[in-house]
């Protein structure tokens, strides 16, 4: 069963949990009173920071809002939003970009939500990175939700095996031990 945007977060909220997400231009209604009570209102806390790491210098400033705004029907719980802007130079090349979220905790301090949201791409980026470029999960054309569940739960198992193995899971990696069963044999006997 998919669930909307609205309904995953009906859905957190009666489970007593709470939710940071991003909200994208595909909830339209949403990410524009978001843009616009941004503009024209003064955050609760800021947070600015500097990184430059593999060839890019990314400047972050993280601004929180008490959600003050008349929200489009359906979207509960939202107690905070939060806005995103990035710039610098990526590439040799200069950027800027801005992204909003919602949150369900009423937190007061941006440097919180800040480390929140790097800490969703370190996940990103470690490992939703790997099974979709490396593993190919994206293109994958399962016909049913078994086959679907099946795949990913092989791919957990094969970077689950990999990384215990002290192996990076990357094209690499994979490359090395392609059509390899011996190689591949040893490295499930680590766990017999």
């Amino acid at each position: 069963m998919l669930y909307t945007p609205k309904k995953t977060f009906d859905l957190i909220l009666s489970i007593n949990c709470h939710f940071l997400a991003q909200i994208k231009r595909n909830c339209r209604k949403l990410w524009e009173t978001i843009a616009l009570f941004t503009a024209f209102c003064e955050p609760i806390s800021t947070c600015e920071y500097y990184q430059n790491e593999q060839g890019r210098e990314v400047y972050r400033r993280v601004e929180l809002y008490e959600n003050k705004a008349t929200l489009p029907k359906g979207w509960n719980g939202i107690e905070r939003f939060v806005k995103v802007r990035r710039w610098g130079i990526r590439e040799q090349k200069p950027f800027h970009h801005v992204a909003f979220y919602a949150l369900s905790k009423p937190i007061d301090s941006a440097l919180i939500v800040a480390r929140a949201i790097q800490g969703h791409w370190s996940v990103e980026n470690d490992l939703h990175f790997v099974k979709d470029v490396c593993l190919g999960e994206d293109e994958t054309t399962c016909q049913s939700h078994n086959q679907a569940a099946l795949l990913a739960y092989f791919n957990n198992l094969a970077l689950n095996i990999l990384k215990s193995n002290g192996y990076k899971p990357c094209k690499d990696t994979f490359a090395k031990f392609a059509n390899k069963v011996n190689e591949l044999s040893n490295l499930f006997n680590f766990y017999t």
